[in-house]
């Protein structure tokens, strides 16, 4: 009688597992609403009766899913555990016991980002089913978003425990300098935001070279560090800028908006809040308060209006944020850039659709590629490229005669950084102050343009 009760629980573990599976399978291509119990039993064979004695409702199932991709993640993710070269702990000494020094901490960084790589290669569907739940701006918080949110706090812990061992590690005891205990777990917060940034530049690319981009990453992260540890961060101006609250229903239209212009905008809250797979016509014509027939005069189905929107939401967003600035001839791009990104930050914190809908429709492995898509990631290349036109001429004729690949690649940390800082504010609940942050980011800059990399693109 034994042996049958345990085949028969082992039985129930391996239909569990294959719910599990086939509805993380699922998620990350259709996202929360496509995803539905009759989608995950067709795709298991399992009938619906199978899913329910398991769980209680797809809210349950997909947070178990998601826990169940993280436990797997943390057999390859990056432990951020400061070892020795042998492997043994180096909390409290710079060698391993036979002479040999730890590597400097950029290349530990270094390491560490390049195990989280290796990770995101094997496609971890816990990072990408959670961070489009972050994007999401659901009315009512998923079961699933809630454990995404408890793994990152675990995340956040052992890199800020990390970063504390590493400037304990490099400041001895006696010549420590006064640094605020904040500055570890801001560290934690830039260096999840640059791996949640590092995911994205991934989506969508082909030619991205992930060693490059770790490198630059690692190089800036730890030029971040020497900044605000050596207090010469500069000081911050004007209130931090309060989150955006999530949209509470039906938003009056603008003053003379034209029936196309509702329609767009409504396209866009709505794809925002729920996706692509929950932006229907009929939740769009009620949020503009027009009938379908004002949909279809305009458009030929749901693809060719969410492209459409995510186009408007870009335009409007570029319409009010600041044009660039000239290059300085006298190589003080530093000071320009910084200026300048303590604007454009500003303008992240409001959530702007096309972005939150842009990096959905990355992050989601759809099966057909929707145009709104596509048109996003065609916004993505202009802007690298008059980004990385941007780095070119201040840097100048010299530098990018040396390093022809250096302009891009700075554009490519740019994105990562910005992206990240945007994920950030929707999931962890730190606000960045935007002339902190923006000083942050132009020293990762100076320090990854030192940084020495190969040829190829990035």
């Amino acid at each position: 009688m034994r042996r049958k009760t345990s085949r028969t629980h082992a039985r129930g573990e391996e239909s569990r597992q294959r719910i599990l599976y086939a509805a993380l399978e699922i998620a990350v291509r259709r996202g929360y609403d496509g995803t539905t119990i009759g989608a995950v039993s067709a795709a298991t064979g399992l009938p619906a009766s199978s899913l329910y004695w398991h769980f209680e409702n797809k809210d349950q199932l997909l947070a178990a899913a998601l826990d169940l991709s993280y436990r797997r993640w943390r057999h390859i993710a990056p432990s951020w555990n400061r070892e020795a070269p042998d492997g043994s702990d180096d909390s409290d000494d710079d060698s391993d016991g036979s002479g040999a020094v730890a590597p400097p901490r950029s290349e530990q960084i270094e390491a560490q980002l390049r195990q989280a790589a290796t990770g995101f290669a094997r496609q971890p569907g816990f990072w990408r089913f959670g961070l489009m739940l972050a994007l999401e701006q659901r009315p009512v918080e998923p079961a699933a978003r809630t454990r995404f949110l408890q793994i990152r706090t675990e995340v956040v812990a052992r890199i800020g425990a990390w970063w504390e061992g590493a400037l304990a590690a490099e400041f001895p005891a006696a010549g420590l300098p006064d640094v605020s205990p904040e500055v570890p777990r801001q560290l934690a917060q830039l260096t999840l935001a640059a791996m949640d940034g590092l995911f994205i530049a991934g989506q969508g690319r082909t030619d991205l070279d992930t060693d490059a981009v770790v490198r630059r990453l690692a190089a800036g992260l730890d030029g971040a560090a020497v900044r605000l540890t050596s207090g010469s961060c500069a000081p911050v101006e004007g209130p931090v800028p309060a989150p955006r609250a999530r949209p509470p229903g039906a938003v009056p239209p603008a003053a003379g908006a034209t029936s196309r212009e509702r329609v767009l905008r409504a396209a866009a809250e709505i794809a925002a809040e729920r996706g692509y797979e929950g932006a229907t016509i009929s939740r769009v014509c009620a949020r503009a308060g027009l009938p379908p027939t004002s949909v279809y005069w305009a458009f030929d189905d749901k693809d060719e209006l969410l492209a459409a929107a995510v186009e408007h939401s870009f335009e409007e967003w570029l319409a009010e944020r600041p044009a660039w600035p000239v290059p300085p001839a006298d190589g003080s791009w530093p000071d320009a850039l910084r200026a300048h990104l303590g604007q454009t930050l500003r303008s992240l914190s409001g959530s702007p659709n096309f972005l939150r809908i842009g990096l959905l429709l990355l992050l989601q492995l759809r099966e057909t590629t929707p145009e709104a898509r596509a048109v996003f990631l065609r916004i993505r290349r202009s802007l690298d490229e008059r980004v990385a036109g941007w780095f070119g001429e201040a840097l100048g004729e010299t530098v990018t005669a040396e390093q022809p690949e250096l302009p891009r690649r700075l554009a490519t940390l740019l994105m990562a950084f910005s992206d990240g800082l945007f994920l950030s504010h929707q999931l962890d609940g730190v606000v960045w102050h935007p002339d902190l942050f923006a000083d942050l980011l132009v020293t990762a800059f100076e320090s990854a343009s030192r940084s020495t990399v190969g040829t190829t693109s990035a």
